[in-house]
Parts: C-alpha cells; structure tokens; sequence
C-alpha cells in the first residue's frame, strides 16, 4: 500500500509521442535536459518535471511525470482537427482533470487506444477522482471488503496487480498517476474492448 507521503523511486520507463512540432506543456525531463523536483498541489509525492523545447517533435511520458498544462493545439484527432477538448457533456474539464490529458494521451499511445478517445477517459477521470491522484474511496463496498479504490481512476489492488505494468506490480504504484492510469485502461480494454471507450466519449461514465 502507498502511503500518502511515499516518494516515487523507481526507473522511468519512456514513451515517445508525436506533437506535430508543438511545445506539450511540463512533462517528464527529456535525457539531455537537467529535471527539476516539485510538488504538486494535490499529492504528496514527488514528480519529475521539465520543458521540451518549442519545434521539438517528442515529449517523454513515463512513471514520474505529473501534472502538466494542457495545451489546445495537442488535441488533433483524425478528422477532428480545431476541435476543442471538451467533456462529453458539453462542458470544460474541470482543471485539475484537464492537466492530465498530456500523460493519459503517452498512455493511451502505449496501449494503441485511439487519441479521439481522450475525452471520453478524461471524463471517467473526473467521475472518479475528480483530478485527485491521491483519491481513495473508504466507504463502498470494495473499501469494506479492504480492496479500496484509489487514484485517477479509482483502481482496486487485486485489480491493479493482474493489469500493471510489468515491473510495477508492487502497490505502492497502485496510486501513481501513470502507471494508475496504464493499469485501468489496459483492464477496461482486455474486459470490455474498446466499445467502453466508445460509450465514455459519448457520456456514459459508470463504474467499471
């Protein structure tokens, strides 16, 4: 189990995205640039963090990456060009849910999840956590079964431990926001295919 003021030790495994040559904001330090050590305003742990270069063609996304703002120009799905990002229901993402949108599209990329999905995921995001990593939910009944769901995307342990990302199995990573995120989605693809992901972009955000 993670505890709230746990430090993110492990090694950074990387994850190289196409931005179209634009600047995608604060993310994980590129290998020849010097990284800065923050914090967070909603977690206790630690994230590294650093800027890529404008007309730079890559950004890194891995296990220490935290929360980074959301540029609109990164959001060019196919056939979609100039769209806004916006919450299926037609609103804006809360903030601290929208600052997310950087490393949940480095994760999607690893698990071939098309960007035009963004949205949708975003939103169950926001359903669950509201933008919280460190969210964890005591009252349900996985909570009272001692299985509580935490982070993003309000992941239980036995489920975090059959979808992690191979060598991040340990729980301390249950509420990292990356490998929290990799884990969830890679469940709701192996159970539900990728009709889930259909069904959160057109607003229907339910448990999972």
């Amino acid at each position: 189990m993670l505890t709230p003021r746990a430090r993110i030790t492990a090694a950074s495994v990387a994850l190289v995205i196409p931005l179209t040559g634009i600047v995608a904001g604060q993310v994980a330090a590129a290998p020849t640039q010097p990284a800065a050590v923050v914090s967070t305003e909603t977690t206790t742990a630690k994230f590294t963090k650093s800027r890529i270069p404008v007309g730079s063609r890559q950004a890194v996304v891995s296990v220490s990456t935290g929360p980074s703002r959301w540029i609109q120009a990164n959001w060019r799905p196919a056939r979609l060009s100039g769209v806004r990002l916006r919450h299926p229901n037609g609103h804006r993402f809360y903030p601290r849910v929208e600052r997310w949108g950087n490393l949940v599209l480095g994760v999607m990329r690893e698990h071939k999840i098309k960007q035009k999905f963004l949205p949708g995921i975003l939103a169950q995001i926001q359903q669950e956590s509201g933008g919280n990593p460190n969210n964890v939910n005591n009252w349900d009944i996985n909570a009272q079964r001692g299985y509580p769901s935490k982070g993003l995307m309000q992941v239980i342990a036995p489920t975090y431990r059959s979808n992690a990302k191979p060598g991040y199995k340990r729980l301390k990573f249950q509420i990292v926001p990356y490998t929290n995120v990799w884990a969830a989605l890679r469940y709701v693809k192996r159970r539900y295919g990728m009709h889930k992901f259909v069904a959160w972009n057109r607003g229907h955000n339910q448990a999972y």
